[in-house]
């Protein structure tokens, strides 16, 4: 691993002399303030970021967010580069300070960046070595670049050591298995309240499909409800999976409307499954689907719910592009309504923008996953 060519690290440091470095790095720009005339930069954090990547490249994108969000969360950050399955132990350090000049004021703000990159038995050690540095009494985020290895002795540290956990289940080689892990780390009533990238791109859906049953004439279409689709992006040469996505919105669906899953489900073909999930006396056929579309934006394609009985209807939004959505609400007697929203797909720094700004549970999330988690259950993975 030769990352000292990349300018983000910062200044190669001792390991033992991390927090000298923060501190000289301080009143070095203090010194600078003072000779320029420029206001003193604040030392900085509302937070302690903590980011495991498995690249050099994955932690120079990382750093380039983290410095383009600091004006909201201007944090202490500490990225880690790990390769715990090498065969030689090293660890090296950086330190990378920004000064950030708010944008109509006359403010300037300094916050760090640690680089820790460990090979070896001693990535294993890397918890040890960053509790030192996490500055006290600020929430503690650990960003998970990637799948974690959640039955690993560093990421369990890692994960007990912080107020909340960020992922994308999205990235999971293994959804069915990565779903499984997750749901039970969000169920622990003390453990890291968790993020999850694939549920903030399904914040349009949500609300789209909720507004869908605010009018009085279509509320009691809620309880009629005989069938629900999701069909998704598969992964593809231009595309990440939404097989995940999908998941989650079904167990949104499950979790909000008290349906109970329990047989396991039918594979119609690869990658489309159908379940039969019950509320009361009455069942609802519940599918999730592969569609392909090369020109398509990955994620979600389609959510569609059919209701019957006495207040029949049918209920659907379709994403049409990257930037919008489209509804459509078909009720017998009466006119089909159409509408186009924007809803532009998030980016990774939105993305995490969102997630550093949650400090509590997110409940609906917490439901919707495990309810994912059930429908899982029988589903033998293959990629999607």
């Amino acid at each position: 691993m030769e990352i000292a060519e990349f300018g983000w690290a910062g200044q190669a440091v001792d390991i033992g002399q991390i927090e000298d470095q923060l501190r000289g790095a301080w009143r070095a720009e203090a010194t600078r303030s003072a000779e320029s005339g420029n206001s003193l930069a604040a030392r900085t954090n509302v937070l302690n970021l903590i980011v495991y990547a498995s690249s050099c490249e994955e932690a120079e994108t990382v750093a380039s967010a983290i410095e383009r969000l600091g004006e909201r969360h201007p944090s202490r950050t500490i990225i880690l580069i790990a390769e715990p399955d090498a065969p030689e132990a090293t660890m090296s350090s950086w330190v990378h300070t920004n000064v950030l000049t708010l944008p109509g004021a006359n403010r300037r703000l300094l916050f760090e960046q640690v680089t820790l990159a460990a090979k070896g038995e001693a990535a294993r050690h890397l918890p040890t070595v960053i509790n030192p540095l996490l500055v006290s009494d600020l929430p503690d985020f650990l960003w998970w670049v990637g799948a974690p290895p959640f039955q690993s002795a560093t990421f369990s540290r890692l994960a007990d050591m912080v107020d909340r956990l960020i992922v994308d289940s999205a990235a999971f080689h293994n959804s069915v298995t990565g779903l499984h892990e997750l749901a039970e780390l969000a169920v622990i009533p003390y453990g890291a309240a968790v993020s999850d990238f694939a549920w903030a791109r399904l914040r349009a859906w949500r609300e789209l499909v909720a507004q869908f049953f605010d009018p009085p004439e279509y509320t009691a279409s809620l309880a009629t409800i005989e069938q629900i689709e999701v069909l998704y992006e598969p992964a593809g040469r231009r595309h990440t999976s939404g097989f995940s996505e999908g998941l989650l919105a079904l167990g949104w669906a499950c979790s909000r409307l008290g349906w109970l899953v329990g047989r396991r489900p039918v594979e119609e073909a690869p990658g489309a499954f159908h379940w039969q999930v019950s509320t009361g006396d009455r069942t609802i056929e519940a599918y999730l689907r592969p569609l392909h579309d090369e020109q398509a934006a990955s994620g979600l394609r389609r959510i569609t719910l059919h209701a019957g009985g006495q207040h029949p209807g049918t209920f659907t939004v379709d994403r049409e592009g990257a930037d919008n959505l489209a509804t459509n609400v078909n009720v017998p007697g009466a006119p089909s309504l159409d509408r186009i929203m924007r809803a532009t797909l998030p980016n990774e720094n939105d993305l995490l923008l969102n997630a550093l700004s949650q400090f509590g549970r997110d409940r609906s999330y917490d439901g919707a996953l495990v309810f994912a988690s059930q429908l899982c259950r029988g589903i033998t993975w293959r990629t999607q």
